[in-house]
């Protein structure tokens, strides 16, 4: 038999009961109802990563995703209003081989091919390929044998992007454009094109060795000698001329100094003899008229002495020369050539310094202008090279031997020096 009293507790517990079912059941549904909100979302050009790190910011809707994978991933600026969260997501990843599954209050991207199987995911379309075509690429190939294969290859890359520029697909087409072959030939200088006809200058500077020649013998001093040695001879030069295939001809002008060393000794005696003194004189009358003189004398010895007389001095002479010349390449290269050489010149006397011998003492005295041959001709042979080192210069070693016609010094002294040397040269020569 049923209580009436339990009923009517019953009865009276029955509101509670059902408000706390409702406080247990209406959370969970207006929560179910409200977790995928509708939302308005915008973001500039950035990475996928960055996107959804943004969309927790703005709504702390939690994104489980790999930031390696998707900070590869380049989207265009995305906005929205009044959009679903799964709809936002679905903007925003396709295209991209990649869908979500949301578990719970979570979502999960991954990709697609991941997402196949599973009934509950979102798998989001690819979008239309593109083709874009990079400008060709020129390549060389060089092989490691005896001959060099110059291979001048069209490179053409065909990239087929799917979205936000994700290359899914490269594809490399070449085409053999030229081949050709080359013989190896060593070592080689990139010579420039050069300019070796026409008008040219060509400054200089000239070292010699000299040495003297004498016609007759030297006037020696008595007891005593004169001697002269080369000692530096140098010069420098500006040629001027006109070039045409393989001969050359031109004028020069330039200074050339002269020096030598002068040297002198002599050695004088005196003495070594007795001088008689007087000291009295007295006469003797004769009966016969006559007077006979009576001198006393007495001597005196006077020593012998020696005198030496050393000098050395270096004598100088310094010309103006202006001259004529010519040359003919006997070797023509492209950047090589050598030639013989051969020309004249008048040598003007501009200044002298230094001592000669004298007759008095102490027989030397310095040298006059009017004891040097104030002009003489000299004239030269030789050979030289040309090694090219710019576009319009080459740089020029010559040898010559030069010979003076004459003395050094005027006929009626009797300082008879006629000069031979060996000329070293070295110049440029520019081309007009």
């Amino acid at each position: 038999m049923e209580n009436p009293h339990l009923n009517i507790l019953w009865l009276r517990r029955l509101p509670l009961f059902l408000l706390l079912f409702l406080a247990i059941t209406l959370p969970q549904r207006s929560l179910a109802q409200s977790f995928n909100p509708l939302i308005s979302f915008s973001v500039e050009s950035c990475t996928l990563d960055k996107a959804l790190e943004k969309l927790f910011a703005d709504y702390e809707l939690n994104v489980a995703f790999s930031k390696a994978e998707l900070s590869k991933i380049r989207i265009e600026s995305y906005s929205c209003s009044y959009k679903s969260v799964e709809e936002v997501l679905t903007d925003l990843l396709k295209g991209t081989d990649y869908g979500f599954k949301r578990i719970g209050k979570q979502y999960v991207i991954k990709k697609n091919q991941q997402l196949a199987n599973d009934p509950g995911a979102t798998v989001t379309p690819p979008a239309e390929p593109r083709t874009e075509v990079v400008k060709p690429k020129r390549d060389t190939v060089v092989s490691k044998t005896d001959n060099i294969v110059h291979i001048y290859d069209t490179l053409k890359i065909i990239r087929t992007v799917m979205r936000y520029d994700t290359v899914v697909q490269v594809k490399h087409e070449t085409h053999t454009d030229t081949v050709y072959e080359v013989k190896y030939q060593g070592w080689q200088f990139p010579w420039p094109k050069f300019r070796n006809n026409g008008w040219f200058i060509t400054p200089s500077v000239t070292l010699s060795s000299a040495h003297f020649k004498h016609e007759m013998e030297m006037p020696k001093p008595e007891n005593g000698s004169v001697d002269v040695t080369p000692s530096l001879a140098y010069g420098i030069g500006l040629d001027g001329g006109y070039k045409h295939n393989r001969l050359s001809v031109g004028m020069s002008l330039g200074y050339r100094s002269v020096r030598y060393r002068f040297l002198l000794e002599q050695t004088l005696y005196s003495g070594d003899y007795y001088v008689n003194d007087t000291l009295d004189t007295y006469y003797v009358v004769h009966p016969a008229g006559d007077t006979t003189y009576q001198y006393i004398l007495d001597s005196t010895y006077i020593p012998l002495t020696t005198t030496n007389y050393a000098y050395r001095d270096v004598n100088r002479l310094d010309y103006l020369t202006l001259g004529l010349f010519a040359s003919f390449d006997f070797v023509k290269m492209e950047h090589f050539r050598a030639f013989v050489k051969a020309g004249a010149s008048v040598d003007f006397l501009v200044s002298q310094a230094g001592s000669l011998n004298a007759a008095e003492s102490p027989f030397h005295a310095p040298i006059a202008k009017e004891q040097v041959e104030p002009t003489r001709l000299s004239y030269y042979g030789g050979l030289g090279v040309a090694w090219k080192v710019a576009n319009r210069i080459e740089f020029v070693p010559e040898v010559h031997y030069r010979v003076t016609n004459g003395s050094l010094y005027r006929a009626d002294f009797p300082f008879d020096m006629r000069m031979r040397m060996w000329d070293f040269r070295l110049g440029l020569t520019y081309y007009f």
